[in-house]
């Protein structure tokens, strides 16, 4: 009895043994015959290239974040791990830095050209545009950079606000006056922008013989030589209408400026109670709102140019 038991024991011991030993060599055998892959040097090379690289070598890409770097450009590698050269096996995780670029940079010289230009240099270097400021210049056309601050070649970082110092144009060019007598107000005051003259003032009066928003009187006259900074005086045809004491509230005039990527120079004159206001004088962003309220029952007109252009006009 005692014999037979020391005999089932031995044979216990025995398979448990070699089934040890039939599974270490198993797994041994399948881990030395797995595939190893040499990690590939990714180091100053582009997120896009890097991406497919890794991907074909059975590889993850793991982005562990970014830094700025004065020579490696930006979403360029600046360092990995594993290093180059190390065996691994398929789907192992590649852990990357990216670069930001540089956090200096030259700035470019943006005088001589135009502020549409300028202002997809600044968005590519990721420099925003600061204070503006326009001249007349005899040298430099409406609309053109003539310097800025920082000047060019300085070492400014990046969302830095440049200044910039805009022309417009030649002050003492001289421009004959149209003869406007029966042309509609919206086509005169596109001619009048074509040659960036704004007109200081536009009135309101009523006569039969004329069509309606027909230019009744102009000051100057035609013919007469004048500049961008002369006044120019309107009278329209406009038929009276019956005011009734109790007409009371307010209309709401609205104009979205067009998409886009850039910001838009915006004007708005509001013509009302004989005084022209300007409403509106500056940069505006895309997709902003301009709103203006009109008191009802009086005459009034208003006028959007976008980049010295008259784009919209209305009456009340």
């Amino acid at each position: 009895m005692l014999k037979q038991s020391i005999q089932i024991t031995i044979g216990l011991i025995t398979f448990i043994v070699v089934f040890i030993s039939t599974t270490y060599f198993s797994v041994y055998l399948f881990v030395k015959n797995e595939k190893k892959i040499i990690i590939p040097d990714v180091s100053g090379k582009d997120i896009i290239y890097v991406l497919e690289l890794l991907s074909e070598n059975q590889l993850n890409t793991k982005v562990e974040g970014t830094e700025y770097h004065s020579t490696i450009p930006k979403n360029h590698v600046i360092y990995q791990y594993p290093k180059p050269g190390t065996e691994v096996k398929n789907g192992r995780d590649v852990s990357i830095v990216l670069s930001k670029g540089s956090k200096w940079l030259m700035l470019p010289d943006l005088s001589g050209v135009s502020t549409e230009k300028a202002q997809i240099l600044l968005d590519k270097n990721r420099l925003c545009r600061g204070m503006i400021t326009q001249i007349y210049h005899t040298d430099f056309d409406n609309d053109i950079i003539v310097s800025h601050y920082p000047e060019a070649g300085s070492k400014v970082t990046r969302n830095t606000c440049i200044n910039l110092l805009i022309s417009r144009g030649n002050r003492n060019k001289k421009y004959q006056m149209p003869d406007f007598t029966g042309i509609s107000l919206e086509e005169t005051l596109m001619v009048l922008s074509k040659i960036n003259i704004q007109p200081l003032s536009v009135q309101y009066t009523s006569d039969n013989q004329w069509p309606e928003n027909r230019i009744l009187k102009q000051k100057p006259v035609y013919g007469y030589a004048i500049t961008k900074d002369e006044p120019v005086y309107l009278t329209v045809n406009r038929k009276k209408q019956i005011k009734f004491n109790n007409k009371s509230g307010v209309s709401l005039f609205v104009f979205t400026v067009p998409n886009g990527f850039l910001q838009k120079y915006i004007l708005v004159r509001l013509n009302i109670f004989g005084v022209t206001i300007h409403v509106y004088d500056d940069f505006l962003r895309p997709a902003h709102k301009v709103h203006i309220v009109i008191p009802n029952g009086c005459d009034a007109s208003v006028f959007v140019y976008q980049d010295d252009e008259l784009v919209e006009s209305k009456f009340y």
